[in-house]
């Protein structure tokens, strides 16, 4: 079996680096084909915004918050990171927003062209509570 991945010293400096199925991570040799992420890539995966903010509760509308970004050499959709805090605002307790889930967390994402619109409504398992939500943006070349 082939290591696929190295979170630490490789090649004279610290990485997180990953390769894809049947690839020896550790081999210097690697093609970027070969590899899923390496963190010495400056065209990829750089973060390029990130931020917290609130959506309230109280009603079943839905509430809905914009992150505005003038597409700063984005080809292709942005690599899209957000969490949400717990019941209540609870800031010890925070979920990964994988997807646009309506049946569960009743929180969606949606990309545009010059902005990412994150939404929740307040009925269902998520509640009427506030949540914060954190998020990073980064670059994505390759799409």
């Amino acid at each position: 079996m082939t290591d696929r991945l190295i979170l630490g010293e490789h090649d004279g400096t610290h990485v997180l680096r990953m390769s894809l199925h049947g690839f020896d991570v550790k081999d210097t040799s690697l093609k970027p084909e070969q590899l899923s992420f390496d963190s010495r890539w400056q065209e990829i995966g750089n973060i390029v915004d990130s931020g917290t903010f609130q959506l309230s509760g109280g009603s079943n509308a839905a509430r809905t918050h914009d992150i505005l970004y003038s597409n700063p050499g984005f080809n292709h959709t942005p690599i899209f990171i957000l969490a949400m805090s717990g019941e209540n605002n609870d800031l010890t307790r925070w979920y990964d927003v994988r997807y646009s889930d309506t049946q569960n967390f009743r929180v969606s994402v949606e990309f545009w062209e010059d902005k990412i619109r994150i939404w929740k409504t307040d009925s269902g398992w998520i509640g009427s509570s506030e949540r914060t939500f954190r998020y990073w943006i980064g670059r994505n070349i390759y799409g």
